[in-house]
C-alpha cells in the first residue's frame, strides 16, 4: 500500500467558501499581526502519460479576511486584495532547485463582507519534477500590507512513474469534488482536474460540521482494449487509527474510459468520532488481475481543540516539573501528521497547552484510570532520549535526532546490535522491534563519527531502505567487506 489559477486584473474568477468552525478556530488560534496563516498540503501524480517527470502539486489556502483591501481606480465599485504565491522546492541540502509562483486577485463587496472571518480562498501551485525526494516551502504575500505567511512541507516524495503496471496517484481529500464538464470562467482552472471541479483540503482536517469528506483520485495503467473492453473494480473502506475497518463502503464494477480512470468519492462521516482515518482504495483490473492500494489520511478534530480560549485547564498526571511548554510541544511532534503539528505551534503557550489538554483526552488508552499512562510512557521517552541522544551540552536535542524520533515513536527496543568500531565503515547501531507486526529495523550510521546518528535502513515503510544493509542482516553479516 502506498500510504485559484485564478484570473489577475479586472475579472476575478475567486473561489471563496465557508468551510465551517474549524477555519474560524483556526484564524482566532493562529491569527497575528506579524504574519499570514497559510494551509498547504502536497500532491504527487506519478502518471507514465507525463513520461520521466512527475506532477507535483502543491494545495493551498488562506483566510480572507486577513489580507487589505482597496478601491482601485476602475469603474468596479468592489474591493480589492492582491496576493502573491510561491513554492520553493528544495534537495536533500536545503538549497532551493525549482520554484512557480502565481499572482491573483479577491473580490469583496464591501468592507464588512472583507472582515467575515469564516471564509477561505482556495488555490494550487504545481510544477513537473524529476523522481526523487524533495521539501518545500510555500510563500504567500499580501502585497497591499506586505505581510507574509509560509508553510513548510517536510518530505514530498515524487515517485517514479511505472509503466505497464496499474497505480493509482494523484489521490486528495477535498470539500467538494464536482463534475464540470469544460468547465467555464466561474471555475478556477488550476483547481480543474480532468473534467471535476476539486475544493482541496490541504491539511486534511474536518470538524464535525464538515459532515461529507470528498476523494479525488487517478488510475493509470489500464489495460484497455477499445475492440472488447473490460471493466475494473474499485473497492473502499476507512480505516480507523487502529488500521481496522471503521467502515466498509462496497465495491463496484465500472467500464475502463481508457488506459486511465478518474475517483470522485463522496463519504458520509455523520457521527464519526474525532481521530484520524485513511481511506483505502483498492483498484483492480478484471481483464488482468493487476491491482493497486493506497490509503489517504484524513483527520476529524473538535473545535475546542483549537480554541486559545477552550475552558478544558492543563492537567498534569506525571512529575514534569522539569519540561516546559517546548517541551510538551516537542514530545507530541511524531504523534501528529504535520498539519496537525503546524496548528499546534502556531498558537499561543495557552492554547497549545489546552490544546494538548484535548489531545491527551482523546488518546487516552485507559480512560478508566485518573492517569494517563501513555503519556507517562512518552514523557520518560523524551527524557531517555535527551539524556542519550543528545550532542548539545544542554542534553536537549536528542528527542530531535532519528534515534530520538523512532524511540519516541516506538519506544525501546527488543535487540539492539552496536559496532562502535567496524573494520569498514562507520560505526552504527542496529536496533530490532521483533513484537511490532511482523518485525521492524531500524539502522543508525555515525556519519562524522561524532556521535552523529542517522537512519541509513529501515523496512517500514515510508523510512529509508538500503538494499545493501537489509542482506547484511538477512545473511547476519553485519562486519564484513564487502
Amino acid at each position: 500500500m502506498k500510504h485559484i489559477w485564478i484570473t489577475a486584473g479586472r475579472f476575478l474568477a475567486t473561489l471563496i467558501l465557508a468551510v465551517g468552525v474549524l477555519n474560524t478556530s483556526i484564524d482566532a488560534a493562529i491569527e497575528s499581526e506579524e504574519s499570514l496563516a497559510v494551509y498547504a498540503g502536497v500532491v504527487v501524480s506519478n502518471n507514465p502519460a507525463l513520461d520521466s517527470l512527475v506532477l507535483v502539486e502543491f494545495p493551498f489556502s488562506v483566510n480572507r479576511h486577513e489580507f487589505s483591501f482597496f478601491v482601485p481606480d476602475t469603474v468596479d465599485n468592489g474591493l480589492f486584495a492582491r496576493v502573491f504565491a510561491q513554492v520553493d522546492l528544495l534537495d536533500s541540502t536545503g538549497h532551493a532547485i525549482d520554484s512557480v509562483a502565481t499572482y491573483f486577485s479577491m473580490r469583496v463587496s464591501s468592507q464588512q463582507e472583507a472582515d467575515l472571518r469564516d471564509y477561505r480562498v482556495f488555490n494550487s501551485l504545481r510544477m513537473m519534477v524529476p523522481p526523487g525526494d524533495y521539501s518545500a516551502r510555500l510563500t504567500v504575500i499580501d502585497a497591499v500590507s506586505k505581510r507574509t505567511g509560509e508553510y513548510f512541507l517536510e518530505r514530498v516524495h515524487a515517485e517514479p512513474p511505472h509503466h505497464g503496471k496499474l497505480e493509482i496517484g494523484g489521490a486528495r481529500v477535498a470539500y467538494d469534488v464536482r463534475y464540470i464538464g469544460e468547465g467555464g470562467p466561474q471555475y478556477n482552472p488550476r483547481l480543474c482536474k480532468n473534467g471535476f471541479y476539486v475544493v482541496p483540503n490541504p491539511v486534511s482536517i474536518f470538524t464535525p460540521g464538515d459532515t461529507v469528506v470528498y476523494l479525488y483520485g487517478e488510475i493509470y495503467g489500464l489495460l484497455y482494449l477499445p475492440d472488447d473492453p473490460t471493466p475494473y473494480q474499485l473497492s473502499l473502506a476507512i480505516l480507523d487509527q487502529r488500521d481496522s475497518v471503521h467502515q466498509n463502503l462496497g465495491s463496484r464494477v465500472t467500464a475502463k474510459p481508457g488506459q486511465s480512470a478518474v475517483i470522485a468519492e463522496s463519504i458520509d462521516v455523520t457521527g464519526f468520532p474525532f481521530g484520524s482515518y485513511n481511506i483505502r482504495v483498492v483498484a483492480t483490473d478484471l481483464d488482468n488481475g493487476q491491482s493497486d492500494t493506497i490509503l489517504t489520511p484524513f483527520h476529524i478534530v473538535s473545535p475546542q481543540a483549537i480554541l486559545t480560549a477552550a475552558t478544558t485547564q492543563y492537567q498534569v498526571d506525571y512529575d514534569d516539573a522539569d519540561l516546559d511548554i517546548e517541551d510538551h510541544v516537542n514530545m507530541v511532534k511524531y504523534l501528529l501528521v504535520p498539519e496537525e503539528f503546524h496548528v499546534l505551534t502556531g498558537l499561543s503557550d495557552s492554547g497549545k497547552m489546552n490544546y494538548l489538554a484535548q489531545f491527551w483526552a482523546e488518546h487516552d488508552i485507559n480512560p478508566a484510570t485518573p492517569l494517563v499512562e501513555n503519556r507517562r510512557d512518552l514523557i520518560e521517552r523524551y527524557r531517555f532520549s535527551n539524556q542519550i541522544f543528545s550532542t548539545n551540552r544542554e542534553r536537549s536535542n536528542g528527542w530531535a535526532s532519528d534515534r530520538g524520533r523512532i524511540y519516541l515513536t516506538y519506544g525501546r527496543w527488543d535487540e539492539r546490535d552496536d559496532n562502535e568500531a567496524p573494520r569498514i565503515g562507520n560505526a552504527y547501531e542496529i536496533w530490532h522491534y521483533r513484537s511490532i507486526g511482523e518485525g521492524k529495523v531500524f539502522v543508525f550510521e555515525d556519519w562524522s563519527g561524532s556521535d552523529d546518528y542517522r537512519l541509513v535502513h529501515s523496512n517500514v515503510y515510508g523510512e529509508v531502505y538500503s538494499r545493501d544493509w537489509q542482506e547484511k542482516i538477512d545473511q547476519g553479516v553485519l562486519d564484513v567487506p564487502d
